[in-house]
């Protein structure tokens, strides 16, 4: 055998094992997600599909609804702020709403911000807010396609200092809030089929944080009580859980970022420039799996590796 011959039957060999090792690697990762792409049908989430936000006061309910409604979905976001008065308010997440809507109107896109007074320990608002969106759905539908409950409290202090009443806020507004929230919505959930994303608990972050890790694990445990009630009426509920991130973080009041003597800048998307953002662009893609596959897993990481890219998220155009 020749040398060139050798050579060229070296490349054709190599051409051989890297088609082979592709096909095993597309195979594997059809095996770990069940034979089938795990992607909800063309048009199913898509443009307009409603999705409550019931927090956006917080750094993570800011971020996710602006998130949500720049992939196309119909958002309302719930503000504590100016509730009382049946208004939305003057908060930096009230402001950086406002800015995106205004860009919206110059530059149309299909997604929706809406912004609502809601309070989840107050039940007239839940009430309310469950009228203000029927109002804003198309004529003929009655369904919401998820309720993300981002509303939350977080008080850090050794437990024997710790005012009893920072126990009592976070298990009535991280617990008892998203067990009024469901009970609100679920029919409006059951008729779209929809699902509940609530967050979980966390790593260790440090000491202090005994009364609101117990909140968070009772969210937990009421999360796969409520995937279980549930399931029957076709709603699913995930659990979500922000790895790493500090909870005064996720929970912390937006601020607009402003220098003295000049306007606030708005990015590309109409994003008002504010702080903090706390999830990484792969903990928004995770967060796209658990809204938008048709079968999502209980539970999601928001760091976790995904090795295989199993599926492709539904891309809203």
């Amino acid at each position: 055998m020749d040398e060139n011959t050798a050579l060229v039957l070296a490349l054709q060999l190599v051409a051989l094992f890297s088609i082979a090792g592709a096909l095993l690697l597309y195979l594997l990762c059809k095996i770990r997600n069940g034979g089938a792409p795990d992607v909800l049908d063309a048009g199913v989430p898509g443009a307009g599909k409603p999705v409550l936000v019931t927090s956006a006061d917080n750094a993570i309910g800011l971020q996710i609804a602006l998130h949500l409604a720049s992939r196309g979905f119909r958002v309302f976001a719930g503000l504590r702020d100016g509730a009382a008065s049946g208004s939305c308010g003057d908060s930096p997440s009230a402001r950086v709403i406002r800015a995106w809507q205004k860009h919206r109107e110059s530059a149309p896109a299909p997604g929706v911000l809406v912004a609502l007074p809601l309070d989840v320990t107050r039940e007239d608002l839940l009430h309310e807010a469950g009228d203000i969106i029927r109002a804003h759905l198309p004529a003929g539908e009655d369904g919401i396609w998820a309720v993300v409950n981002t509303s939350g409290l977080s008080f850090r202090g050794r437990l024997d200092q710790q005012d009893i009443s920072h126990w009592d806020a976070m298990l009535k507004t991280n617990v008892v809030g998203i067990l009024r929230t469901a009970r609100k919505f679920q029919g409006l959930l059951r008729n779209a089929k929809g699902r509940i994303i609530t967050i979980g608990a966390t790593d260790h972050l440090g000491a202090g944080l005994v009364a609101y890790m117990a909140s968070r694990y009772a969210v937990e445990g009421a999360s796969k009580a409520l995937r279980h009630e549930f399931s029957p009426m076709g709603i699913q509920v995930v659990t979500i859980n922000p790895q790493g991130i500090m909870p005064e973080l996720l929970f912390s009041a937006p601020k607009i970022n402003s220098t003295e003597g000049k306007e606030t800048s708005v990015d590309m998307s109409g994003v008002m420039e504010y702080q903090p953002t706390v999830l990484s662009k792969r903990a928004l893609h995770i967060l796209d799996v658990a809204i938008t596959t048709r079968k999502p897993k209980c539970s999601y990481s928001l760091e976790e590796k995904m090795w295989c890219k199993p599926f492709e998220i539904l891309k809203i155009v």
